[in-house]
């Protein structure tokens, strides 16, 4: 199995199931802005208080093969173990397909997931052992607390400053690689006088242009 971040921002999903489970899915896709489908006969109250709240999409029958074509996932999540399976062999090999309760009849799982701001962090044990998938994920939540939220977006800031200046590029990596001290995560003081020392650059290099520039025009 090989781990990919995928943004599906716009991108159809659709989901088989009107239960529990597909909720539950549905809610791990929230914070992606998927166009979400779901298709049952049946919705439970779940189901329906996501689509009030989110503008998703329900088709009130059975599953069809046909539902799925234009999707680039689709979750296979009703309560029948037989429909999932059918559903699952009748779709084309290049569909991103998560079946629910048999993961190897799919081609895509959904991991654990710690977010932190910008910062995304998957485990999964490939089903050998969930309670450890569960286990790890407290753990790393405790490692990475709320305060790497605000860090990540400090260096997605940064970052973007230090590429539209105009140094060398081995000046920009050792300006890129300064933000890892861990002061920066945990003190707001050091991240703002980090900025400031960007802006300075970025004045400084604007003041060398336009003295080059007024001695150019008096040549």
């Amino acid at each position: 199995m090989q781990p990919l971040i995928i943004n599906l921002a716009g991108k159809r999903v659709v989901i088989a199931g009107g239960g529990r489970i597909a909720a539950r899915k549905a809610k791990v896709l929230e914070a992606e802005q998927a166009k979400i489908t779901f298709v049952a006969p049946e919705f439970s109250e779940e189901v329906l208080k996501l689509t009030r709240e989110k503008g998703y999409i329900l088709i009130k029958r059975y599953a069809e093969p046909a539902d799925f074509t234009s999707a680039m996932l689709v979750i296979l999540a009703t309560n029948d173990r037989a429909a999932n399976g059918t559903l699952a062999q009748a779709l084309p090999d290049n569909q991103l397909v998560c079946v629910v309760d048999e993961s190897g009849e799919g081609n895509v799982t959904f991991p654990a997931t710690v977010r932190r701001g910008h910062l995304q962090i998957a485990i999964t044990s490939n089903a050998s052992s969930p309670k450890l998938t569960r286990k790890l994920k407290l753990e790393l939540e405790r490692q990475f607390d709320e305060s790497w939220d605000s860090y990540t977006l400090f260096l997605s800031r940064c970052r973007d400053r230090i590429k539209k200046l105009e140094i060398p590029f081995d000046k920009k990596n050792e300006l890129i690689g300064s933000l890892l001290d861990e002061k920066y995560r945990l003190d707001a003081e050091a991240q703002l006088e980090k900025w400031r020392e960007l802006d300075q650059l970025g004045m400084r290099k604007q003041l060398m242009q336009g003295a080059q520039d007024k001695d150019g025009g008096g040549v």
